[in-house]
């Protein structure tokens, strides 16, 4: 263990690969500084190849060579740029130029990091113009520092694996990779994004992940995505059960109605019975009615009309939150103008009267 601990290892660059960034490095470009220009070349070579996640593409050719190949100026354009992307086919690569300057006994490195469909990226790095070895310590630590700070504009990839073979990777909710037989491959910025599988059945999966420029990480989807009910599906779902409570609500209170019903019937006849005994025993009051003498009949008479009251009122509610519940329940949400048209929709039409002891609740459906 203690080995391990004291006895320094040097890290070593990651082999050419697909969980590699490559990386191109041509020949920097000079009209009064070559020596310089070729050490710097040589140094940014080498520390693309110790540098883990990059891998460097082996190339000899040279900046210069390139833009006379295709008669583009000294400093290429875009277009000259992809050109020389497809030649040497690499999807990124380092040029430069070096110059005298600014101050003397000085050079001045332009470096710029080429990749596709993506703006350059330049930066400039100034240093004593005695160092013309690339195996210099000093000139190698400045294209160490050179390669760090590209990296840390540079992208890094993520390679998605999933268990399903087809669907759509979305990447902080906007951008969007086709899966193809289970894989994407998706360059990103560093730092953490958002990545979603979107099966072709409809299925989700979601995981947040770390970005790290010039590296290249493999993100594994596996299992069965969470399949997510339309949102047309749960609304109707909850619609269907406010529907129902509705309807059962009603029921209840047509059972109380009918109760009461029941009930001023049985008071009626009560009432019947009362009048009928008192015109028996006191003829000469027969032609009045018995509530305005009789203290039980009155009583009768009142409880009477409060049960009448009370079978219209729970018998008119009942209708309505039946008629209401039924639409709710068999109503479908998500039919729209369709269902307005090929679908007749359910009607409850209450209609309630009282009249010589009756009550009619009618529905039409």
């Amino acid at each position: 263990m203690l080995v391990c601990l004291l006895v320094p290892r040097t890290a070593r660059a990651d082999q050419p690969g697909a969980h590699t960034v490559p990386v191109a490095v041509l020949a920097f470009d000079s009209e009064d500084s070559e020596e310089q220009a070729d050490a710097l070349t040589s140094a940014l070579r080498s520390r693309i190849r110790a540098a883990q996640g990059w891998s460097l593409i082996e190339t000899t050719q040279s900046l210069g060579m390139m833009t006379a190949a295709f008669k583009c100026p000294a400093r290429p354009t875009p277009e000259c740029q992809q050109k020389i992307a497809e030649q040497i086919k690499a999807e990124r690569y380092i040029f430069g130029f070096v110059t005298k300057g600014p101050a003397s006994g000085q050079v001045t490195a332009e470096i710029h990091l080429y990749q596709r469909a993506k703006n350059d990226t330049v930066i400039k790095e100034a240093y004593a113009d005695n160092l013309k070895d690339g195996n210099d310590d000093s000139l190698r630590k400045i294209a160490a520092r050179i390669v760090d700070r590209l990296g840390g504009s540079a992208v890094g990839v993520i390679v998605v694996k999933s268990s399903e073979p087809s669907g759509d990777v979305v990447v902080d909710g906007e951008k969007h990779v086709p899966l193809d037989k289970g894989t994407a491959r998706i360059e990103l910025s560093a730092g953490g994004h958002s990545v979603e599988v979107a099966s072709a059945n409809g299925g989700t999966s979601k995981r947040n992940i770390i970005v790290t420029a010039g590296r290249e990480t493999v993100v594994e989807f596996s299992g069965a995505p969470t399949t997510e009910p339309p949102k047309e599906a749960a609304k109707s779902s909850t619609l269907k059960i406010v529907g129902g409570v509705t309807m059962g609500a009603g029921a209840v209170l047509g059972a109380i109605a009918v109760i009461q019903l029941v009930r001023f019937l049985d008071l009626q006849s009560q009432g019947d019975d009362r009048a009928a005994q008192l015109d028996k025993n006191n003829k000469d009051d027969g032609a009045k009615p018995c509530r305005e003498y009789d203290q039980k009949c009155r009583d009768i008479d009142g409880s009477s009309k409060a049960a009448s009251g009370l079978a219209i009122g729970l018998g008119a509610g009942a209708a309505v939150a039946i008629g209401v519940g039924a639409y709710i329940f068999f109503t479908d949400p998500g039919s729209g103008e369709k269902t307005a048209t090929t679908k007749p929709r359910t009607r409850l039409v209450p209609s309630i009267g009282a009249g010589s002891g009756s009550l009619t609740v009618l529905g039409t459906f």
